[in-house]
């Protein structure tokens, strides 16, 4: 009887609940796309600081699935992670000296100088 019962044990899915866990799950998002078109959008709006945290971004997205693939779950889940901080900080940017143009060609347009 109790060697049924070790047979069954192997055989079920509670062999190693930590490897299991860890292999289940999929890989982190690695957000490639979004760390290029930060990049580009920063070095279009000649934006310094945008286009180096584009540059890491790119850099941590393309370890992400390295990292899964090494076993290290939680390392390719922080460079997931810190490639969408940095992204997001190019983006937001890009985004904000665009409005800043944005506002200045408005103005001249509405006052009828350029300055």
């Amino acid at each position: 009887m109790e060697e049924q019962t070790n047979k069954i044990y192997e055989n079920s899915a509670y062999t190693d609940k930590k490897n299991d866990v860890q292999q289940s799950n999929e890989p982190p998002k690695d957000y490639k796309i979004y760390a290029v078109i930060s990049t580009i959008l920063s070095f279009f709006t000649c934006n310094f600081i945008g286009v180096v945290c584009g540059i890491i971004a790119i850099v941590n997205a393309n370890q992400v699935f390295r990292e899964y693939l090494q076993g290290n779950y939680s390392n390719a889940l922080s460079k997931s992670k810190t490639a969408k901080t940095l992204s997001s900080i190019g983006f937001g940017l890009s985004l904000g000296t665009i409005i800043i143009f944005l506002f200045y060609m408005i103005k001249a347009i509405i006052t009828g100088s350029c300055e």
